[in-house]
């Protein structure tokens, strides 16, 4: 059984797959409390204050199959915080879905056999928050897509040389649940003009104004 907060059939907004339709399945409980400042807090409540549901990996499933789409987004909370989170990625992709995890990296050894791993470290944000090198993370075994997706703003930069070694990296201005940043848009689009090696991800679900 697993702890859901929610699943819901919505437009991936962040990342490589911008855009496209996926099916999310979003785990209750995180490791983490994370504080971005200026008032700006984790925009996720849906670990710690909805309803949750015990699902089997067949109920879920199902619900997928209902969906009508074959991509899969393993969100949070923090999905490898579940020790039989692997068994469901392997149950997904066995039934033919490509499957995309959302993780802090607390427990990324739980996640290799998904066909894409975002990792979204908080360092400076939360306490014990986990970071991993790109060599770190080779060294684990996992061949596959890997995606770094930094959050920062006007008071947050980046830390350029920490984190060259990822092949695909993405800067997220930090911002609430359904708005952006001026201040921190503008540090993320400036910081990206000057360094072509990385990406802007952009939210774009709160463009679409869908969850």
């Amino acid at each position: 059984m697993y702890a859901i907060a929610e699943t819901f059939l919505s437009v991936q907004g962040e990342g490589r797959q911008a855009g496209q339709a996926a099916f999310f399945i979003r785990f209750h409980g995180c490791n983490l409390v994370c504080n971005f400042g200026n008032g700006f807090v984790c925009d996720d409540d849906a670990h710690v204050s909805k309803p949750i549901s015990e699902l089997t990996a067949l109920d879920l499933v199902i619900q997928a199959r209902k969906a009508g789409t074959h991509n899969i987004v393993l969100t949070g909370g923090e999905v490898s915080l579940d020790p039989n989170i692997s068994k469901l990625i392997r149950y997904f992709r066995h039934e033919g879905y490509f499957v995309a995890v959302e993780t802090n990296g607390v427990k990324i050894e739980r996640l290799l056999d998904a066909n894409l791993i975002t990792y979204s470290p908080k360092i400076g944000f939360a306490r014990k928050a986990r970071q991993i090198s790109y060599d770190d993370y080779l060294s684990l075994g996992h061949s596959g897509n890997i995606e770094l997706k930094l959050l920062a703003g006007e008071h947050h930069h980046v830390d350029t040389g920490r984190w060259d070694s990822y092949a695909l990296k993405y800067v997220q201005a930090i911002g609430n649940a359904h708005t952006f940043d001026d201040a921190n848009m503008k540090y993320c689009v400036d910081f990206v003009t000057h360094n072509p090696e990385w990406y802007l991800s952009t939210q774009l679900q709160k463009l679409y104004k869908v969850d």
